[in-house]
């Protein structure tokens, strides 16, 4: 495995420098089966995924260039693979070179890839997956850098979001337009902060034009597992207020027996799990929003903070700087976004 990085080792930078983009690049490659079942179980949160071995030699590479928000990958495997993909808090856009990748075979929305058309993976659920040797490319969305982008211009809070699996061919155009032209900068690990922010947001943009999804019906699914239970229940309702019974009940377990598995597998108890949700979808409101449109008491009530003071000092304490300097600051995504002399950075 080689790992390229755009920045030094973080000991070495100062704090002003570490709230800037941090870029990698992530190659594997082998013929070792076992080893490629391995990385890529962990990758997914695939335990079941299997390798359908034929004897005729096998080889995988997985390539993974990009920062937290957005990451371009593509994945080759010489077998064929089947297995049920649980990605945490992210949205998955696909596609495959050769086809012959299905979604879901066994319900009856199951989709079948054609070569070179983006798909929209399921999101906030496993869903099963077939694929035929091949390549398939995928862009991961960090869910709650693109929830924050759905909802830029507008009062809503940065809810899960409900995606087809398919649009129309003239619906994808402009996507794969964008794609086209943004694939080569993004893959360069040198194209960093304002000019990565250019790329992750324009990329960000084209997804959820070509997409349009709408926000997913709260309690929508029902994830197995007390804190997976718990967790949902908090990214579909931060923006309201909740106490620690709330959330017990929606897991289906007593408040200490929540308590407790929080403080085991978290290190947290529910509540500050839930304050440190809300302060992030916070900072990405306000590093998305527009000073001259919003405030900053109007981020912080679409993200459940009812106290001003105590949402300033938390965000203080978190980030090292006050929410106001977040909005007005020069390195605000949509304002590196907007400037007029906005271009696709070319790379190296």
């Amino acid at each position: 495995m080689s790992t390229a990085t755009a920045d030094g080792p973080l000991d070495d930078v100062p704090t002003e420098e570490l709230r800037q983009t941090s870029v990698r690049e992530t190659v594997r490659s082998g013929t070792d089966p076992d080893e490629a079942i391995a990385f890529y179980r962990d990758v997914y949160a695939s335990p079941d995924l299997a390798f359908v071995l034929d004897g005729r030699g096998f080889g995988f590479r997985y390539r993974a260039t990009g920062d937290g928000r957005v990451s371009l990958r593509t994945s080759s495997v010489s077998v064929r693979r089947v297995g049920v993909l649980a990605p945490q808090r992210q949205y998955l856009l696909a596609w495959s070179v050769e086809g012959n990748v299905t979604i879901d075979e066994d319900l009856d929305e199951a989709v079948s890839l054609q070569p070179g058309v983006p798909v929209m993976l399921p999101a906030g659920r496993p869903f099963h997956v077939t694929a035929a040797p091949g390549t398939v490319h995928l862009v991961h969305f960090d869910a709650d850098f693109l929830e924050a982008v759905a909802v830029v211009g507008s009062d809503a809070a940065p809810m899960p979001l409900a995606f087809p699996v398919t649009v129309s061919t003239e619906r994808l155009a402009p996507l794969q337009a964008v794609l086209r032209e943004i694939a080569r900068p993004m893959l360069d690990v040198s194209v960093v902060h304002g000019d990565r922010a250019v790329l992750d947001l324009r990329l960000a943009e084209a997804a959820l034009e070509a997409f349009r999804p709408v926000p997913e019906a709260r309690g929508a699914s029902v994830p197995v597992g007390t804190l997976a239970r718990a967790k949902a229940f908090m990214y579909a309702h931060f923006d309201r207020s909740l106490a620690a019974t709330d959330i017990a009940v929606a897991a289906e377990v007593s408040v200490r027996t929540l308590q407790e598995a929080f403080q085991r597998q978290e290190g947290s108890t529910p509540m500050g799990y839930l304050r440190d949700l809300r302060l992030e979808k916070a900072r990405l409101g306000l590093q998305l929003a527009d000073a001259r449109e919003t405030s900053v008491a109007a981020v912080a009530q679409s993200c459940g903070f009812r106290h001003m003071g105590r949402f300033s000092g938390a965000y203080f304490s978190t980030y090292g700087e006050y929410p106001g300097d977040t909005l007005r600051g020069r390195r605000r995504l949509i304002a590196v976004a907007d400037r007029p002399e906005r271009r696709v950075p070319t790379g190296g």
